[in-house]
């Protein structure tokens, strides 16, 4: 005898389930967005302000002692970013 299978009522198809998973990975994308850009913002602005000291103390004759400002100047940028994001992100999610 031949059995007949039917589809549950609550079951989505293959196409359903890949829109799905799409939507629920954007918005997952979405919440961890902000913080994806710490790291970026960090290693820049000490590389720049390390380059910049570098520069400066090249013209200036000054060397390392621009350099150790620029890199604690990048340092100080870098956390200040990190914890502005943090603090931006939690107001949002109050």
């Amino acid at each position: 005898m031949r059995k007949i299978f039917r589809k549950a009522p609550n079951s989505l198809s293959s196409s359903e389930k890949k829109i799905k998973n799409i939507e629920s990975f954007a918005e997952s994308y979405r919440k961890i967005a902000p913080y994806l850009n710490i790291g970026v913002v960090m290693a820049g602005s000490v590389i720049f302000f390390v380059w910049l000291g570098i520069t400066l103390d090249d013209y200036w004759g000054t060397y390392p002692w621009l350099t150790v400002v620029g890199a604690f100047l990048g340092i100080f940028t870098g956390f200040y970013h990190f914890i502005k994001t943090i603090q931006s992100e939690e107001k949002k999610n109050e």
